[in-house]
């Protein structure tokens, strides 16, 4: 996913007068634009919701339209608020384009499982339907790679995605709706491995999959070796003696001195949220990023 370059990654897909809208605004944008959609039809609506059955018959793009099958409702407000919310908090990590991405992979594979399920159980279910279940998963996404930033009444974030975890599987066990059950988990699952693919969720070692590797930087070419570095301001002769160069010097920083500024910018967002990071503080810590995973 090389294709878009990091200031590409940082631009906008498009801009609505001065506001820059990114994937995570489109996705929530559209899907509370689709409850207009369902007042003026609800049959077309109802063509994007995933069925297996209907996806068996040739209804393939279901794989990919579910998430947008939204009917007017206050929980349809409050999923696209917390999707981008959260999920412009993972944008900005990871860029526009492989955001996009790892919410495709996340959606298909919801598709693929609900498929495999239906035809192992025989039935037509489980279905899928409206930004709910993406939300959801870009909530626990978000969570796991701020586990200890506090949210309400400083709770950890840590907290709340165990709560999210555990509703739902109680609710699925006492519904005996073991096929839900079984989709559930196994969602979780595939999402994490996606998200480690896309360049998230390093810290945990044990979710299996490669982690994302930036391409490097292209060389600056066209530009002479003494325009690159700062000239040397010139010494007035002290009599013979020898012309020493003064700091700093220039080069990278010791891996050390990198580990523990990277280490302090982390405890800020621990202890405030991500949004207590300046734009400097922000841009420094996706470059000691870009290092760290260049080691």
């Amino acid at each position: 996913m090389s294709w878009l370059s990091g200031s590409d990654q940082d631009r906008p897909w498009f801009r609505i007068r001065s506001y820059g809208v990114g994937t995570s605004d489109f996705v929530a944008g559209v899907s509370v634009l689709m409850m207009v959609v369902y007042a003026v039809s609800p049959t077309f609506v109802s063509y994007l919701a995933l069925s297996p059955l209907a996806v068996l018959h040739g209804f393939v793009w279901q794989l990919v339209t579910w998430p947008l099958a939204n009917a007017p409702s206050i929980w349809t407000i409050w999923n696209a608020a917390v999707f981008w919310f959260t999920g412009r908090q993972l944008e900005r990590e990871l860029g526009k384009g492989r955001f996009g991405w790892m919410l495709l992979g996340i959606t298909v594979a919801g598709s693929v499982l609900a498929v495999l399920l239906a035809l192992g159980f025989r039935v037509d279910e489980p279905m899928l339907a409206g930004l709910g279940t993406v939300s959801l998963i870009v909530v626990l996404i978000f969570i796991a790679e701020n586990p200890r930033m506090p949210f309400f009444f400083g709770i950890p974030a840590w907290v709340l995605g165990l709560v999210i975890v555990v509703i739902p599987l109680l609710q699925f066990v006492g519904a005996r709706a073991w096929i839900y059950l079984l989709q559930f988990v196994l969602n979780l699952v595939a999402a994490a491995i996606i998200a480690k693919f896309a360049g998230l969720l390093e810290r945990y070692a044990f979710i299996p999959g490669h982690t994302y590797t930036p391409a490097p930087r292209k060389r600056v070419t066209g530009v002479s070796r003494s325009e690159r570095k700062p000239k040397p301001t010139p010494r007035a002769n002290t009599g013979g003696a020898s012309n020493v160069v003064q700091g700093p010097w220039l080069g990278p920083e010791p891996p050390a001195r990198e580990d523990e500024e990277m280490d302090a910018l982390l405890d800020k967002i621990m202890d405030h949220g991500l949004e207590s990071l300046t734009s400097r503080e922000r841009k420094r810590l996706e470059e000691l990023r870009q290092q760290r995973r260049a080691r």
